[in-house]
């Protein structure tokens, strides 16, 4: 009995197999070939919206606009692409070849959207989808857009799309498609940024309608972040570079958070976006695409004499009070090194406010290039300060063994008096200048230089500042020198002390092929420094012309109660 109700069960599946594959394949066998031929998948990719960039007062530096473009489905228009892009042209009113090379550019497969037309306007768009119906799809997506362009450009960078540096992050999960953040900001912080993309999968049948949906994925906006920059400091910066090339920042000496960062020249990230100007800015001899503040490197000049005192009384060669006699010239063998005047007998204090080569050069020769070196190392001018940007650059503090392995030669007496004024093989980074700077401002730590404030609403945590190690006497001696050259007439940045802000500093003039750079770097009020600043002009002619620009952004920021 139990074989028999087994063998009708068995028999009973057969039949239902056998009656389905009839029905499927013979009775209703046209419907579903005619829809396996006529239907396909259609992916439409929603672009997630990229996370909007405010400064330090809520003030919004970096956002998302929407676009409209005009797309078409390679698989809908197939057989009549060119008369449909010779009627989109006409109507449109571009070139056919606009079309066609986008269309080229911008295609994927046969079901995927793709963008013929960008940017187009909202009215026009409407009028192009009347006239085409189905056959066009008006997209409207987002794009980067940079209000404030040329004032931050270096700072934020901008967007394109990942396939210009796919190779390179296709590992960490981007789509060609996706926007990706290629310079500035906008890299450094892209994971935040960047959001996640949508997705929906949609039958349609050969005419483009839809017979059914068979999923989905929402897209995710990415996060708003807040940067320690202030536009208005931003915007006083800018204008007080003028015509000169060149750097300004502005940081808390205690925090290393950066009021303001900019570099000169700019470029509008918004040409980058919109695919103008580009070549224009691709070649300009000027290099506006440096980032001047971190990714250049240039002799200090005198701007290195506080590293080069501290070394002294550091490693006791000196007292402050130790003495050196400047006639204007200083000779060793059969060179001659000069002095930019006559100072007589000077000291320590006297030397960093007047700025005496002559002092230096002696100071150099006692120390030797090893403890200058050790000590401007210490200092971090050799190393990336870590700033939140990429592609920074780092100092060069030459050594013997550097001399010998890179130039092939050995180092001289005259190296050293060279490397004691800031001249020679030495190189440093204006980012390393604030941050140099700051210690003498602080009381002796190298802070963390940064731009992120918070990400929503979860403040940034600073990294912890590191000790130098140096005797509080030391700082105080040059803190002193640095206050004199500010404080006293014949002080090499007196200038500064019209402003009545109890500016501390130090200038320097370096010397390069052409007109020489110019430098100033100080902190301020004394007392209690809230404010440290460098400012850098580029074959600027002296390092009073460094002083002139620190005086017109100060006095601004001044007048406007921001300091």
């Amino acid at each position: 009995m139990g074989n028999r109700l087994t063998l009708r069960v068995i028999v009973g599946g057969f039949l239902i197999i056998v009656f389905g594959l009839f029905y499927f394949q013979i009775i209703r066998g046209d419907y579903y070939l005619k829809r396996a031929k006529s239907n396909y998948v259609k992916i439409i990719n929603f672009p997630s919206i990229r996370g909007s960039i405010f400064d330090r007062r809520g003030i919004l530096i970096a956002r998302d606009k929407p676009i409209f473009n005009i797309a078409v489905i390679p698989y809908q228009i197939k057989g009549k692409r060119k008369s449909l892009f010779e009627k989109l042209a006409e109507v449109a009113g571009v070139d056919k070849k606009i079309i066609t090379i986008n269309y080229q550019k911008n295609f994927q497969n046969v079901f995927s959207p793709v963008e013929v037309l960008t940017n187009v306007d909202k009215l026009k768009a409407l009028k192009i989808k009347e006239v085409f119906e189905d056959n066009v799809l008006i997209r409207i997506t987002p794009q980067r857009y940079y209000p404030f362009s040329y004032l931050y450009s270096h700072v934020l960078g901008y967007v394109k799309k990942a396939e210009v540096i796919y190779q390179d992050i296709k590992k960490y999960g981007y789509s060609p498609s996706q926007r990706v953040g290629v310079r500035g900001v906008e890299r450094f912080y892209d994971q935040f940024l960047r959001g996640e993309d949508g997705v929906e999968l949609i039958e349609v049948d050969s005419r483009g309608e839809v017979m059914g949906f068979l999923g989905k994925r929402s897209k995710k906006k990415g996060n708003d972040i807040y940067l320690t920059l202030d536009t208005r400091f931003q915007e006083i910066a800018y204008q007080s570079l003028g015509n000169f090339k060149g750097v300004i920042i502005v940081m808390d000496p205690h925090t290393g958070e950066i009021l303001s960062l900019v570099s000169k020249p700019s470029f509008d990230p918004n040409s980058f976006i919109e695919g103008k100007d580009v070549e224009y800015i691709l070649k300009d001899k000027r290099k506006p695409l440096i980032n001047r503040a971190i990714q250049a490197r240039y002799p200090p000049g005198s701007i290195f004499k506080p590293v080069v005192a501290v070394a002294g009384l550091e490693e006791k060669v000196i007292n402050p009070h130790t003495t050196f006699f400047c006639s204007g010239k200083f000779t060793l063998a059969d060179t001659e090194f000069s002095c930019w005047s006559r100072h007589g007998q000077e000291d320590l204090y006297d030397a960093l406010a007047h700025s005496c080569n002559i002092y230096f050069y002696n100071l150099g020769l006692r120390l030797k290039v090893e403890r200058i070196a050790k000590w401007a190392k210490i200092f971090g001018l050799d190393k990336k300060t870590r700033i939140d940007l990429p592609f920074e650059n780092k100092g060069l503090v030459p050594t013997r063994s550097w001399k010998r392995k890179v130039k092939k030669r050995g180092w001289y007496a005259g190296d050293t008096v060279n490397l004691s004024i800031g001249q020679g093989y030495i190189e440093i980074t204006p980012i390393e200048v604030a941050v140099f700077i700051s210690a003498f401002a602080n009381q002796g730590y190298l802070v963390w230089p940064h731009l992120l404030k918070k990400i929503k609403e979860s403040p940034f945590i600073t990294k912890r500042k590191l000790s130098l190690g140096l005797s509080k006497e030391s700082i105080e001696v040059v803190r002193e020198g640095l206050r004199q050259a500010v404080a006293r007439e014949d002080g090499t940045a007196h200038l500064l002390s019209l402003l009545g802000l109890d500016i501390a500093g130090k200038t320097g003039t370096a010397q390069t092929r052409g007109k020489a750079h110019g430098w100033f770097a100080g902190f301020f009020p004394y007392q209690n420094p809230k404010y440290s600043v460098c400012v850098f002009l580029e074959n600027g002619g002296s390092s009073y012309q460094a002083v002139k620009v620190t005086y017109q952004l100060l006095k601004k920021l001044k007048e406007e109660n921001l300091i």
